[in-house]
């Protein structure tokens, strides 16, 4: 089983070195004169969202193709005892039959392939695969293609006019507040404590230490200049409790047993020895909540103007947190009445993504992806309930689109580019027009066809006003 390759990368011709592979440009030429092919093809359906199809190749097109192939051969290789143009098919065949007859077969079910699906009307949502060949000179070329395809949507009519809950955007002082405590906290600066006290709560520690597990040496060996923040979910459990009322140059060994339950298994249930150096020991330095402040975080005069803008992002992102809500839970209802199977290809790719955006954001906030709480598998199981739900609302946005005749327009997709360009400083002609590549292009149309369907599903349905849920 393989799956469906692309046409075999051939070298130039040339004197041959043990089969050397004929030129590529022979295979163009071939593929430029094939006609459609009297084909045989049978579909199955595999499940719901894939499908197998049996391809037959008649013999005689087979053969056509290998005498096209080495004719054109023929006239492109030089080999040691022969004029340009002379080389006898059986000569050819000893140095490239098994090259010449991969790169025939390849092109012929790629090409065939892509007829097959156009006849009857199959729309593949991934690359086939391959399998059930043989080539044998004489007879007809047989293969199967596996091939996930679009899931089939028996919508209702019941999508229009449901009823959901939408909470109001109310934002209090408390809401502002807390706002800018994070702000404040994410200005605060480590100074080094100059006095000689010991570690409390709170603290930032510079440590080395080495470490064994349970007598057996860490395979990193020594650590340097570890910075850790005196909370009891810092590092290891049960670890910076040990460190508190400690001082500056002190030396000390530090046991801790991880609970069974810990989510990096390699490490749960087991006793963790460290020798541990205190060599700093350093303070937060939140600054005062001032006009000062109001000034060095942005360009406003007084604090009453931080707290009035703060005020509106704030709000800005209530509303778009309710907008979010409010798209998800008629996405959701719409599916439980109207439920589907899709390609769990599509799924995993999802799951990668979200996966490879998680991992992403955790460097941006300084987790160390190497030792995050959870592994791969732990991530993908995570992860991978709402990459399906993704992919099952993309496949339902479009078939609502298809079904009320929601469109867009190419000047929605260049205003659109517009924005964009504007919001990152790049030139508009980099993002417009024939510049931009086509895929790009595709997903700014589906994400702004997504936002008119999403717009027509929320005017369209009873929302009743609630206030805001205390676990919002």
């Amino acid at each position: 089983m393989a799956e469906l390759a692309d046409a075999l990368d051939l070298g130039s011709s040339g004197k041959p070195r043990g089969g050397s592979n004929p030129p590529s440009r022979i295979t163009k030429l071939i593929m430029e004169k094939m006609e459609k092919i009297d084909l045989t093809i049978t579909v199955k359906d595999v499940n719901k969202v894939e499908k197998q199809i049996q391809i037959t190749i008649p013999a005689d097109v087979i053969s056509n193709a290998l005498n096209k192939y080495y004719l054109n051969l023929r006239k492109s290789v030089k080999i040691k005892g022969f004029r340009p143009g002379k080389v006898p098919r059986s000569i050819l065949e000893r140095f490239y039959k098994k090259q010449v007859e991969n790169e025939v077969v390849n092109n012929l079910i790629n090409e065939t392939y892509q007829q097959a699906i156009k006849e009857k009307s199959i729309r593949p949502v991934s690359q086939p695969i391959i399998d059930n060949y043989k080539l044998e000179i004489g007879t007809d070329f047989t293969y199967t293609a596996r091939v996930e395809i679009q899931p089939e949507i028996d919508l209702k009519e019941n999508y229009l006019g449901l009823e959901v809950e939408q909470e109001t955007a109310n934002v209090t002082d408390d809401d502002v507040n807390k706002y800018l405590d994070e702000m404040r906290n994410f200005h605060a600066q480590l100074k080094a404590v100059k006095e000689d006290r010991p570690i409390r709560s709170g603290d930032f520690v510079l440590i080395d230490f080495t470490g064994n597990i349970e007598g057996v040496p860490f395979k990193d060996g020594e650590v340097k200049d570890k910075l850790i923040e005196i909370k009891p979910d810092a590092f290891l459990p049960g670890f910076t409790n040990q460190l508190i009322g400690l001082r500056q140059g002190v030396n000390r060994e530090i046991m801790v047993t991880i609970p069974e339950d810990y989510e990096q298994k390699e490490i749960a249930g087991r006793a963790l020895t460290f020798q541990v150096s205190i060599k700093e020991i350093k303070e937060k330095i939140i600054p005062p909540l001032d006009d000062n402040f109001a000034r060095d975080v942005g360009e406003f005069e007084t604090l009453s103007e931080l707290r009035e803008n703060a005020k509106k992002e704030i709000t800005a992102r209530e509303k778009q947190r309710i907008a979010n809500s409010l798209h998800n839970t008629l996405i959701q209802k719409i599916l439980q009445n109207n439920p589907f199977e899709v390609p769990s290809s599509l799924i995993d790719k999802q799951t990668e993504y979200l996966i490879l955006q998680a991992r992403s954001q955790m460097k941006i906030q300084g987790v160390r992806i190497d030792s995050s709480t959870m592994i791969d598998r732990e991530l993908k199981e995570a992860y991978r309930p709402m990459a399906e739900f993704q992919v099952k609302r993309a496949f339902l946005v479009e078939e609502i689109a298809r079904r009320e005749g929601i469109e867009v327009e190419e000047s929605e997709i260049k205003q659109h580019m517009k924005i964009l360009a504007a919001n990152t400083g790049q030139n508009l002609n980099a993002l417009t027009d024939n510049n931009i590549k086509e895929d790009a292009k595709k997903h700014v149309k589906s994400k702004i066809l997504e936002g008119k369907v999403l717009a027509f599903l929320t005017e369209k349905a009873n929302i009743k006003l609630v206030e805001k849920k205390n676990n919002a």
